[in-house]
């Protein structure tokens, strides 16, 4: 099965990518192309994959989503948009994948049947239930609720399929259109959680094109206040987690700003 790898990383995560492309190696199959989009153009240059990096301007980015009218959180809100809208990638199927995400060990990405697999999570309780602003987007938005409690399909990455998201996109007459509706339903109370928008969109609607993998083992950590962490501490922290975590397919370690 064809599919692309789509990275979207700010500057607090640079320092990572390195680490996060190699990971992909643990991928079956490989992908066609890693997208990878930063705000300057960035990329890392010493990666066993240096020859399927495509490196993308976030100006460069299709549809153009407006932060300047993100008035909630725009760089955050701006990057669950691009997991839904995006139009740049080749392949339909794409794997987004978090600037901060490592796997850890051999991973299937489709089932015997050749459907994608996607990865349900029951780490955050407070997701598990549905996080209230995520779905107060979703519902005004594109009139699609949390279908089932006791899970989330929020990790650190997951396979999208753009034809299945332009289903999701029919009611309005256009992009623009639809970006407006958006632009005028992120506030503090309500804003996109692209995986859950995806996910829940697949669960209710398309259930039989995908293979629903629950209770997938991952392992987050992180550091905030400002602080960071150095790629030799990374090194470090995913040789750690491969030795005392075996059961986990990725691991995160998380900068928060």
């Amino acid at each position: 099965m064809k599919y692309d790898v789509v990275i979207k990383s700010h500057q607090k995560d640079y320092h990572k990518l390195e680490l996060v492309v190699d990971s992909l190696k643990y991928l079956n199959p490989e992908p066609d192309n890693i997208y990878i989009l930063t705000q300057d153009g960035f990329y890392p240059k010493n990666t066993i994959f240096h020859d399927k990096i495509i490196f993308i301007k976030d100006a460069q980015v299709t549809p153009y989503i407006d932060r300047a009218r993100l008035t909630h959180r725009p760089n955050w809100n701006w990057i669950n948009l691009v997991s839904i809208l995006q139009e740049f990638t080749e392949n339909d199927l794409y794997l987004d994948v978090q600037s901060d995400n490592f796997f850890t060990q051999p991973i299937d990405l489709f089932d015997e049947q050749n459907r994608p697999k996607i990865f349900q999570s029951t780490v955050n309780p407070g997701n598990n239930k549905g996080h209230r602003p995520y779905f107060q987007f979703s519902e005004k938005v594109f009139g699609l609720e949390k279908v089932s409690e006791g899970y989330s399909y929020i990790i650190e990455f997951l396979m999208y399929d753009r034809k299945l998201l332009k289903e999701l996109f029919k009611k309005f007459d256009s992009v623009d259109n639809m970006l407006e509706v958006i632009y005028e339903n992120i506030d503090d109370s309500s804003y996109p959680a692209d995986q859950e928008i995806f996910g829940n969109l697949v669960e209710k609607y398309f259930p039989e094109k995908y293979c629903f993998v629950p209770n997938t083992p991952v392992h987050l950590d992180g550091v905030g206040d400002g602080l960071n962490v150095s790629q030799k501490y990374l090194e470090e922290y995913i040789k750690q987690v491969k030795i005392q975590r075996p059961d986990v397919i990725a691991c995160s370690h998380h900068t928060w700003i």
